[in-house]
């Protein structure tokens, strides 16, 4: 049985992360055809990278999961005044090899370890562009690796250290046709074999969203949303449309985050923050809720969507990330918000129509059957991995 790599920052059942929750379970999945190790860090939190999770190797779900130490945390606000000049002016390489040390996960034994073993593996298949460990450690294999970049428009893309990247693997793996449409336009690296296949979700579990409201004594409508509570998904934006609109409107709506709190939140009888939660939680969760709201402005795929959708609850999003927008215009699963006042008009007639509520669920569950079911997304996998990677690169 052919072995492969799969390099990634973070990676556990606790990590709510979506890139690292869609390695997991497409590893997860091609265990049963390959034999599949996760080299990865003992980091579990994004921010710092604080190693929590013991150095070794350990099974999990049916993966062999290996983590290597960070040998040195990030420091979060010195880092982000440092990234902050270096987005605003002229630098040099140094500068930006420099962002890439304190970017991190700086984590030496994992490139070692690469570098060192590269011939027990078939092929090696790198999630997120954007850290240390596939920026340093892809070029050490780039005739065997496959790159799962999760790429959207940010300021990290107009760094020069990042367009060999894209050239290097010998394949390239998109959640969506903006994300590769954004990247061949960067980079124009069309000439890397490339498909479009994302990730899938399982069936809606048997939800039972009594339980969340009874759980929480939520007994009126509400909003939800899953994932990172983080300025940089949108979410102080969100937060503050939410509350200009219940407040100008009366409306006795909340809002619900459920997710790891990355920001500072208001103290308002709107809000709910719940943190992170169980899986079971989360279904139920959405399928109570009014709309999943997905204010981020830098998705390349939007995991939590095509849940709700499988549960028949429509989406409310920002009309700022191309591949949110796309999956809206073409599976018409919900409504799109541009700004604080559209916020407002497209989240009443969510929360006083029924009909449209209904109508808009159904679309998103029709889109998610269609194209974002497990099966036949890691078949896909297979069959492209099996064409690039060939007989061993």
């Amino acid at each position: 049985m052919k072995r492969l790599a799969f390099v990634v920052q973070r990676y556990g059942l606790e990590i709510d992360g979506g890139a690292e929750y869609q390695c997991r379970r497409v590893a997860e999945a091609l265990a049963e055809d390959y034999r599949i190790e996760v080299l990865t860090t003992c980091a579990r939190d994004y921010l710092t990278w604080r190693n929590v999770y013991p150095a070794g190797a350990e099974p999990l779900n049916g993966v062999l999961v290996r983590r290597f130490p960070v040998s040195r945390p990030r420091r979060v606000r010195a880092f982000g005044r440092f990234a902050d000049r270096l987005y605003a002016r002229a630098h040099t390489p140094f500068e930006e090899f420099e962002w890439i040390r304190r970017q991190g996960p700086l984590a030496l034994g994992l490139l070692d370890w690469i570098r060192a073993r590269e011939g027990d593996y078939h092929g090696f298949v790198f999630f997120t562009y954007l850290y240390l460990p596939t920026l340093l450690g892809l070029p050490l294999v780039p005739w065997k690796a496959v790159l799962v970049p999760t790429a959207h428009d940010e300021p990290p893309m107009a760094l020069d250290l990042f367009r060999p990247l894209f050239h290097l693997p010998r394949g390239i793996i998109y959640n969506a046709e903006e994300e590769r449409a954004f990247i061949q336009g960067r980079f124009r690296n069309e000439r890397v074999p490339s498909t479009v296949i994302g990730a899938g979700v399982d069936p809606a579990p048997a939800a039972e969203p009594a339980r969340f409201r009874a759980r929480h004594g939520l007994d009126g409508p509400f909003l939800l949303y899953v994932g990172r509570v983080d300025v940089l998904k949108g979410c102080r934006e969100l937060v503050e449309a939410f509350l200009g609109w219940r407040e100008a409107t009366g409306q006795p709506v909340r809002l619900v985050l459920m997710g790891t709190i990355a920001m500072r939140l208001p103290r308002h009888p709107g809000l709910l923050a719940l943190g992170y939660r169980p899986a079971e939680e989360k279904w139920d969760a959405m399928a109570g809720a009014t709309a999943l709201v997905v204010p981020s402005p830098h998705e390349s795929l939007s995991f939590v969507a095509l849940e709700a959708w499988s549960l028949g609850t429509p989406v409310l999003a920002a009309a700022r990330s191309p591949v949110v927008v796309g999956h809206l215009t073409r599976s018409g699963g919900g409504l799109l918000w541009d700004g604080p006042g559209d916020f407002s008009r497209q989240a009443s007639v969510l929360v006083a129509d029924e009909g449209v509520r209904k109508q808009r669920g159904e679309r998103g569950r029709a889109y998610v059957e269609a194209h974002f079911r497990w099966p036949a997304l890691i078949g896909r996998y297979r069959g492209f991995l099996e064409e690039v990677l060939g007989d061993g690169g």
